[in-house]
């Protein structure tokens, strides 16, 4: 039976232009982005936008109040490899780096979504598991 809720995420941080571009993604994938403190109950999903690490661990602490059981996924500017492996360290689930394909960015949103159907199909970081099933089946 499939639930009629929509998977709702939450976006602290990042510009219009960010959030604009957002909606348009998860809009594709079935999931609601809203920009404030979530109106009914805990978000789904937290992405954490940040620019510089000073930032990181003040909004991945706004994130956990705001979405305890949640997974957490930040966007940072570009592949900063020490701001990424910091966001791990500290608690997030993903990391994504703005300006990267955005079919890299589905996969990253639908694996961290709970419930949603695409996650059991597709592994943590977006990457494909192989198939299981044989050639004949």
């Amino acid at each position: 039976m499939k639930s009629s809720s929509i998977a709702r995420a939450l976006l602290l941080g990042g510009d219009a232009s960010l959030s604009s571009l957002l909606m348009d993604v998860l809009a594709e994938l079935g999931i609601a982005l809203e920009s404030d403190a979530p109106a009914g109950g805990c978000p789904d999903l937290v992405l954490v936008h940040v620019e510089r690490g000073e930032s990181l661990q003040r909004r991945l602490q706004r994130a956990r109040e705001l979405s305890p059981q949640g997974p957490i996924i930040v966007l940072v500017p570009f592949a900063d490899e020490r701001l990424m492996g910091l966001a791990l360290r500290l608690g997030a689930r993903d990391c994504f780096a703005l300006g990267g394909p955005l079919g890299e960015l589905r996969r990253v949103l639908l694996a961290h979504v709970p419930g949603h159907p695409s996650s059991v199909f597709i592994s943590p970081g977006g990457a494909v598991p192989p198939s299981t099933e044989s050639p004949h089946d």
